[in-house]
């Protein structure tokens, strides 16, 4: 497995990781209109691209054998929905469910958290749906610590996500 820096090439591939996990993670019970319509709108290659080529955020792939396994993302501009300040969010760590117990999730946190040090940034969050039991495991296991909740909006519905946020321990000189 290959951890890098995504680039323009990926574009059309994050797209259709995103769209495989997050249909894998909300669809629980199928489709229907307001998931389509989102991913529509916001899964889009020319969004993708956007992403990529923002300075204000960071984009990692992980791939195995030429093919796109799991995306992560950061954004530097983020405020904390905790304390109101500019602190990195990891907007999306996503890693297709083919890979999942197989430490990709975690290699990708760590290079993310060494891309975060390397500028002096030693805090970040993000925010996990409520119902996803894994991902919540997943983080408290990793060390992060949730204290607090906001919502996401999608149509005229409100989904419930916890707000993690967690220390980097390591220091880069």
């Amino acid at each position: 497995m290959e951890i890098r820096q995504a680039n323009i090439d990926d574009a059309l591939n994050i797209k259709y990781l995103k769209t495989q996990v997050w249909l894998h993670t909300y669809a629980t019970q199928g489709v229907c209109n307001e998931y389509t319509e989102y991913l529509d709108a916001n899964f889009t290659v020319e969004n993708c691209l956007k992403k990529i080529e923002d300075k204000s955020k960071f984009c990692l792939v992980a791939e195995q054998n030429g093919f796109l396994i799991a995306y992560c993302e950061l954004d530097f501009t983020a405020i904390s929905p905790e304390n109101k300040q500019n602190i990195a969010e990891m907007t999306i760590l996503y890693v297709s469910e083919h890979f999942h117990g197989q430490g990709i999730g975690k290699a990708l946190i760590i290079e993310a958290e060494k891309r975060l040090a390397s500028l002096g940034r030693y805090t970040y969050w993000l925010s996990c749906y409520i119902e996803n039991k894994n991902a919540i495991e997943f983080y408290k296991y990793l060390g992060f610590k949730s204290s607090s909740s906001i919502f996401f909006t999608m149509n005229d519905n409100r989904y419930e996500n916890l707000v993690f946020q967690k220390e980097i321990r390591m220091k880069i000189q």
